[in-house]
């Protein structure tokens, strides 16, 4: 009788032993006395520039321009009878979707010629180039130089999947910019050359913000306004040494659109 008790107390002891043992496998407890195994927690941390809604892809004829800006996450606008566009870097803001923004271009037929096209070079990405470097010089900054030609092709590619996607800043990073201004949906009957393309653009991106700036509606510390100003914010940036300028075609001609990177 004695020995069958002691069986029992023995085979008891084990279940109990056994039942701890399996009820702890999952944390970390001092019950377990350093046998259990803590799996831990499963964390998503969002990464900038994951999301990109940017530009407006509507298709639609609109005769004024359109463009769009953001940090990392790149931002949005929309609009059906100003210039729009778009611009993703580091700037302010980690994210931000951009307001419509406004420019008081009117359209030009695709023989007009670009300002300053007799001191411009033939080939319009230097053009580009010296458009973006003549607004920095106003304000005292350093000239940026023309990226390689790797990095041209890159953009030229970026642009081409943001019209195919319908939305700006599709492909953000993939050629290893620090920040992108982006016109989507342009209209090439009204800016028919790549040289009106820029000068339509560029003059929009940075007068049109700056007022913002300097009648001190807009403040460029702050995140809040940065999809305001993004696009100027990002040409004025002296962390940025080089430029490359990409215009991508519809298939039909109908339509372009326009990437300037910074590197």
């Amino acid at each position: 009788m004695n020995k069958k008790t002691s069986l029992f107390k023995m085979c008891a002891a084990i279940a109990v032993a056994a039942f701890f043992t399996a009820g702890c496998s999952d944390d970390s407890s001092a019950s377990c006395a350093g046998s259990c195994v803590d799996s831990g927690d499963t964390i998503d941390i969002p990464i900038p520039g994951g999301d990109t809604e940017g530009g407006t892809g509507d298709g639609s004829e609109s005769t004024e321009a359109k463009s769009s800006s953001s940090v990392k996450t790149p931002a949005s606008s929309a609009g059906e009878t100003a210039p729009e566009s778009s611009s993703a870097g580091e700037s302010p803001a980690a994210s931000s979707t951009a307001e419509p923004v406004s420019s008081a271009a009117e359209p030009a037929s695709s023989d007009s010629k670009p300002a300053s096209s007799e001191t411009a070079s033939e080939d319009w990405r230097d053009y580009c180039l010296e458009v973006v470097n003549a607004k920095r010089a106003t304000e005292d900054l350093p000239p940026l130089v023309r990226a390689t030609e790797e990095r041209e092709k890159c953009v030229v590619t970026q642009a081409m999947d943001d019209m195919a996607a319908g939305k700006g800043h599709a492909n953000f990073g993939d050629c290893g910019e620090f920040a992108q201004n982006t016109g989507p949906d342009i209209n090439t009957q009204w800016y028919g050359t790549e040289k009106k393309i820029v000068d339509t653009y560029v003059n929009m991106m940075w007068d049109d913000e700056k007022k913002l700036v300097t009648s001190g509606e807009r403040d460029p510390d702050s995140k809040d306004d940065y999809p305001y100003i993004g696009h100027y914010l990002n040409m004025k940036n002296t962390s940025y040494k080089s430029l490359a300028c990409g215009i991508a075609y519809s298939t039909d001609g109908k339509k372009a659109w326009f990437n300037m990177n910074f590197y």
